[in-house]
């Protein structure tokens, strides 16, 4: 324990970096508010993000922000991401929150992890109490960017204590990944009594729910000398789907528009580039009943696909086998894709929000041994099973794919066609013959995806404290043990059961219609294997009479969706081991008080697998299991030098501080590496702080980006030789140069773009460690003439070069056309057919390489006020005794997030839509008796469409007026507490007050929402 005179300052200029803490009033705050502190009591020293080193004040030379646990419970907040991603700047990366997918993490549904400035989650490192966490990050399939992510659902928000959250770096104190920044989950220590709490928020009102139960109980025994504390929690967040959702069911998209939608600038010229606002629109390639074409084309803006008198037909939705007129809604000038009609909508068959439900168990407790020496034990053990009902129809198939998905090929004669059906055909066709099919069966189901998840980790050590020299000390030691698995089921079709259970006829036996395969003796023997005088004795069609005969113009029985659909299944198991301990303390007191070091070492393991059933082989696509690991030894070194302190009565240096670390690591696979850092906090006077903080991080590789086999993808691209995107790029003149000397047309239309291709992508052994370079300069203004009222910013600079990247088939084909040195060798990565498009199989080759470069640059803000009413000037005197009051102003303002995959081609998006200057929010709280009143407002700023567009055409309205922006979004949140007893609070709190909805621009670049959701709940505590 120590004594310090001036610890009411250091909190108050600690409070101004945690200005989150101040809408819910630090508990370190409320300790010290009171002017009766006494310059002779003692406090404890505190260790806060960042550092080791423990010390009187929460001051530290990089921002950080401090979220307690009544911030939490006031908002009924019941996962532990929801409770850093209101701060600006901070983002949820995987999120059950999809937004009307078209594609699912198949090892990674329903989890949550967390993104530092947008620079990545695999840059953002999460602690819990200042711990790793084992990651449940699939190395394949994984619902975040490829590293060891945790995800923050593990984390029991009843035994949360409080969140650090340090901005810029860490690598030096806790090692790799930490690059962006980190997040340090606290839990509570030494807790007595129990409690529980209850939420239910109403989605929508009426979409859905999210429901959760916590239930948290602990005490002492032994006379004191041990404490254990358990922590409870279930919870139940339900799917819902992206039709159900007003702004995702009435979407808008832009796409190229006709020639009398077009926009004509002054001189008569139309803009190749320009897209329109459409709504509700459809990709006229196929219907969900199945669109019949006497070809097996079918685009019906262009025309393929029409029958003999001109009109285009499907079959009946409403399930009579009949044929009925296909509307083709209004075409765009996209070859595909229409306004309205029976078109392919994905809407209809995505998810908004992935539904899970999930236990969380969590022991903690300590034990002193002797008077200097404890015992401390850590579990948690936690299960969820989570599920996305449908990303997309269980099978399609199209004229416009290849494979056994193009369109399907039937005669006149098919069993299954009706009476009416057959006759309308072949007068269309002018006799019996044949057509063909373009449909997504919906029908037959939806790619389903569940995940069972399964977390157990514990970690026990030893800690304590001696002095020496009359100087105290401490250490600890400890050994931790995590592994999480995930158990994936995901519906697929089987291809070659799909197209037998179509191939019927009439069975002689029963005069019904059946799988020629029932009852056709030789049929499907091709499929048996046999070789070297032997032959197997089951066929992969089944046993006798397994085949169910699927209609494709009717309802498809419950047998035939048994027999054609099969759960392709994988298996994620990720280890971590960790063995550290550290050493800290003071070496000596300088006048400007003591000089603090620490220094200790971590030993950690990593493995991570992933196995397939081997399903693939049914379609032929390559198998993509894996197993790798690595294990890293580090050790590391602090050192905290007070120079000057106020005692010391220097004029105008009130203060001077210096932080420095270091920290060195050995990698079995990216190899040896280091991380330093080097800061200082200088305060010239007693209201005002510098600081300033210069570091060098590192991020090691992960599992999949070392071991990932060469598996086979799928991907659309954005051509950038398509008529749409030539104008586009770093350099429009190069891109179109070199497209030009390929020899592709001006007017090209990449199928790609609607239409995805297949690839091949792989892991690289040989990836080293990325590199950051980052810095801080930040000043705090803390004004003694106004208690309670602080002002902070601080300027953010990182730089990643050799950034991991698996390049995407865009960039692949980017990098090829922006070029200056085209043809390059990226260009020998993909392949054009002799029409200039990709084919649908074998289309690119990808992989890992170090080779990415990031440059951000941010200035963040925050102001704060905090006071009893009564004595607020002026107010105080008209107003009275009416509580206290909070406020509290954060801003994030967005210089620089340049991005380069190959070294050339910079691009930044800063001031984008989705990359906005501003970001802020502000958060007012009142107090009074037994009521608490808080309205949080959220803002994001106006952003540019596109901040590389080059025509003030591009970008057109619906009614054909020309934008170039982005609306801002403001949400507002109100949360009312009223304390019913004093251990009982209830709660209630209207997320999106005032029911804002996008625009029709923010509808087509994604934005959505669900409504008003409200959210109600309460806790007692015992």
């Amino acid at each position: 324990m120590f004594t310090n005179s001036k610890l009411t300052k250091s909190i108050r200029l600690a409070l101004v970096f945690g200005a989150t803490a101040l809408i819910t009033p630090y508990s370190i705050a409320q300790e010290v508010a009171s002017e009766a502190i006494s310059e002779e009591e003692s406090f404890e020293k505190i260790e806060v993000t960042g550092s080791r080193i423990k010390k009187l004040d929460l001051v530290t030379t990089r921002p950080v922000t401090f979220i307690d646990s009544d911030y939490l419970a006031e908002r009924g907040i019941t996962n532990a991401q929801s409770a850093v991603t209101d701060i600006p700047g901070v983002f949820a990366a995987a999120s059950p929150e999809v937004g009307g997918n078209t594609a699912a993490a198949s090892q990674g549904v329903g989890q949550r992890t967390i993104n530092i400035f947008g620079l990545g989650s695999q840059r953002t490192l999460t602690l819990v109490n200042g711990n790793r966490f084992v990651s449940s990050n699939s190395p394949v399939g994984g619902s975040s960017s490829d590293g060891s992510q945790l995800d923050v659902s593990n984390i029991p928000v009843a035994l949360i204590d409080r969140v650090e959250v340090v901005k810029v770096g860490g690598a030096a104190v806790y090692g790799a990944d930490a690059v962006a920044g980190v997040v340090n989950y606290v839990l509570k220590k030494d807790y007595e009594g129990a409690e529980i709490s209850v939420d239910n928020n109403f989605i929508g009102t009426d979409l859905g729910n999210d429901f959760s139960v916590r239930g948290l109980i602990g005490g002492n025994f032994d006379s004191g000398k041990g404490n254990a504390v358990i922590a409870v929690e279930y919870s139940k967040l339900d799917n819902i789907l992206a039709k159900d959702v007003k702004t995702l069911s009435n979407n808008w998209s832009a796409f190229t528009p006709t020639a009398a939608d077009a926009v004509l600038d002054a001189d008569g010229e139309r803009f190749a580039g320009q897209i329109r606002l459409y709504e509700n629109t459809r990709a006229g390639i196929l219907s969900f009943s199945g669109l019949l074409t006497p070809g097996d084309t079918a685009i019906t803006n262009l025309g393929l696909g029409q029958w003999s008198d001109g009109n285009f037909y499907q079959v009946d939705p409403s399930g009579t086998g009949n044929l009925v007129p296909y509307d083709t809604g209004v075409p765009t000038g996209n070859a595909v894709w229409s306004a309205g009609g029976d078109g392919l909508d994905l809407g209809q068959t995505n998810t908004a929000q992935e539904g899970i439900e999930r236990w969380n168990l969590t022991s903690m407790s300590t034990y002193a041994i002797t008077d200097n020496i404890n015992l401390n034990f850590l579990a948690f053990a936690n299960s969820s099973e989570a599920k996305n009902p449908g990303y997309q129809a269980a099978q399609y198939n199209s004229g416009v794919f290849g494979g056994l998905a193009g369109a399907l090929e039937f005669a006149t004669d098919y069993p299954y066609l009706n009476d009416s059906a057959r006759s309308e055909i072949e007068g269309l066709l002018g006799g019996p013959g044949n057509f063909y099919m373009h449909k997504g069966w919906t029908d037959l189901g939806q790619r389903e995806v569940i995940n069972e998840s399964n977390v157990f980790s514990f970690k026990f050590g030893f800690d304590g404290d001696f002095e020496v020299a009359d100087e105290f000390w401490t250490w600890e030691l400890n050994y931790q043990k995590g592994w999480s698995s995930v158990y994936s089921q995901s519906s697929s079709v089987n291809e070659l059961r799909f197209v037998t259970a179509m191939d019927v006829g009439v069975n002689p036996d029963t005069n019904q219609i059946d799988c020629r395969y029932n009852y056709e003796d030789e049929y499907g023997e091709q499929y048996r294997p046999e070789g070297f005088g032997l032959t197997a004795d089951d066929n992969p069609l089944g046993g006798a009479d397994a085949c169910s005969p699927l209609n494709p113009f009717g309802e498809i029985t419950d047998a035939a969706r048994d027999y054609v659909l099969y759960n392709s299944i994988g298996k994620t198991r990720i280890e971590q081991e960790i063995f550290n301990g550290y050493l800290s303390g003071t070496v000596m007191s300088l006048p400007g008080g003591d000089l603090g070091v620490a220094t200790g070492f971590e030993h950690r393991k990593e493995s991570a697998s992933f196995a397939d059933d081997a399903s693939s082989s049914f379609i032929g696509t390559t198998a993509n299991s894996l197993s790798g690991g690595y294990d890293t030894t580090d050790a590391y070194v602090e050192v905290y030098v007070p120079l000057v302190s106020s005692d010391m009565d220097i004029p105008f240096l009130d203060s001077l501080s210096i932080e420095t670390s270091f920290r060195s690591m050995d990698n079995s696979r990216s190899g040896s590496d280091k991380a330093w850092a080097l800061g200082v906090n200088f305060r010239p006077l007693e209201d005002v702080m510098i600081r300033g903080n210069v570091q060098r991080t590192v991020r090691a590789p992960a599992v999949s980006e070392l071991f990932l086999p060469v598996v086979e993808i799928s991907s659309f691209a954005t051509d950038p030789c398509d008529a749409r995107n030539r104008e586009s790029g770093p350099n429009p003149a190069i891109r179109q140069a070199n497209c030009d000397a390929e020899g592709i047309p001006a007017d090209f239309a990449s199928i790609a773009q609607n239409a995805s291709r297949r690839g091949f992508q792989g892991g690289n052994q040989e990836l080293g460690n990325e590199q950051s370079k980052s810095k801080n300069i930040g000043v705090i203004y803390s004004p003694s003439w106004a208690e309670g009222l602080q002002f902070a910013a601080d300027y953010v600079e990182i730089d990643i070069t050799n950034a991991i990247v698996s390049f995407t088939l865009t960039d692949i084909m980017e990098a090829c056309y922006d070029g200056v040195d085209f043809p390059n060798s990226f260009c020998g990565n993909f392949t054009r057919l002799d029409d200039n498009q990709l084919p649908t199989n074998n289309a690119f080759t990808s992989g890992f390489v170090n080779a990415a470069l990031r440059s951000f640059r941010a200035i963040e803000y925050t102001a704060s006020y905090s006071s009893d009413i009564k004595d607020i000037p002026f107010v105080g005197d008209i107003l009275g005794e009416v509580g206290s009051f909070d406020i509290a102003l954060r801003a994030f303002n967005l210089k620089k997030n340049a991005t380069s995959n190959t070294g050339f081609d910079f691009s930044d998006n800063t001031g984008q839509y989705n990359n906005p200057d501003w970001r802020s929010d502000l958060r007012i709280r009142h107090s009074l008796g037994d009521f608490t009143t808080l309205l949080d407002i959220e803002y994001s700023g106006e952003g540019a469409r596109n901040v590389e567009q080059t025509n003030d055409l591009q970008y057109i309205d619906q009614f054909g007026n020309a934008y170039k922006t982005i609306e801002s979004r403001t949400l507002v949140n109100l949360s009312l507490n009223y304390a019913v007893t004093e251990g009982t609070v209830v709660r209630a709190r209207i997320t999106n007050l005032l029911d804002w909805e996008p625009s029709e621009r923010e509808n087509a670049i994604g934005r959505f929402t669900y409504g008003q959701s409200v959210n109600v709940g309460f806790t007692t505590k015992f």
